[in-house]
């Protein structure tokens, strides 16, 4: 088996596989998924050998392949219709290895799940990807972000093909755009405790909603200028998703939040030029669409 899990407080896990961080909740009548990774086997049966309550449905952060190749497993795919388009995208990988004749339920900005004694709000914030959202358990004071905050990097790269041979070459958000979504979060920083995100370690502190917004405020400023190597230990150039020297991404940082944002998306008014800007990296002409419907 390809996962590994760990109980991060009462009837909540992390589950570790390929992909993502994905989470277990637990409620009195049902338990769920905050995102289901990659990997060809059955998330939803390992999963549900730690829990007694039947978990039948799986919440996407997201539509990125990392996070929604396990969709398949579930009996209901909850995602914003912004995720929809792309989450079967398989992003270069096999599609014949993955159950793709799912369906989705559509969830909107401010919708509440009940698990049976704990409720799930979704909180829509469109920036790292098309449609994104964040989780708050408003029971248990913990807030689950996806890729929109983590302590590795915010990549605010294109989305991905929506259709075959389409590629999105525009950022996902411009840095105006990150720190909207930072300040509606820091809106909701009396209802959570921790943050708990998908990639580089899981929880961290509140603290960086704090950081981002100062960061994002200091390059729309000109004050924090990023650099043009946007690596880190755990986004390497050999990655897929790496950009390429000539589209224009650097990397800004602040304490322990750093961005990877396109130089020419500073604000949202500068969208006007976009569609004229290069693929950003080449997953983005890999996954111009794998897929199948």
């Amino acid at each position: 088996m390809t996962f590994s899990i760990r109980l991060i407080r009462e009837n909540t896990w992390i589950i570790s596989g390929e992909g993502c961080d994905c989470y277990l909740l637990e409620g009195q009548k049902e338990a769920i998924m905050i995102d289901a990774g990659c990997s060809s086997e059955n998330i939803r049966a390992y999963a549900q050998s730690f829990t007694t309550r039947p978990l039948k449905r799986v919440i996407n952060t997201h539509s990125h392949y990392d996070h929604t190749g396990g969709n398949g497993f579930f009996e209901e795919v909850l995602c914003t219709e912004k995720i929809s388009r792309s989450a079967k995208n398989t992003m270069g990988r096999n599609p014949d290895k993955y159950p793709l004749d799912y369906t989705f339920t559509i969830v909107e900005d401010g919708d509440v799940i009940n698990l049976g004694g704990r409720e799930l709000k979704i909180i829509e914030l469109d920036c790292h990807s098309p449609g994104d959202i964040a989780v708050l358990d408003m029971t248990d004071r913990m807030l689950f972000t996806g890729d929109e905050i983590d302590s590795g990097q915010v990549l605010l790269l294109p989305g991905y093909a929506e259709q075959p041979g389409q590629i999105h070459a525009k950022a996902a958000a411009s840095v105006e755009t990150c720190l909207r979504t930072m300040r509606k979060l820091e809106a909701l920083k009396p209802q959570f405790d921790a943050i708990y995100p998908s990639h580089n370690g899981s929880p961290i502190s509140t603290s960086y909603i704090d950081w981002f917004i100062t960061l994002c405020e200091g390059i729309i400023s000109g004050e924090i200028v990023g650099r043009k190597d946007c690596s880190s230990r755990s986004y390497t150039t050999e990655a897929t998703y790496y950009p390429y020297p000539s589209s224009g991404y650097l990397r800004g940082e602040y304490k322990g939040a750093s961005l990877v944002y396109n130089s020419k998306l500073i604000k949202d008014q500068d969208y006007e030029n976009a569609e004229t800007l290069l693929p950003a990296t080449p997953l983005h002409i890999i996954a111009s669409y794998t897929s199948r419907r």
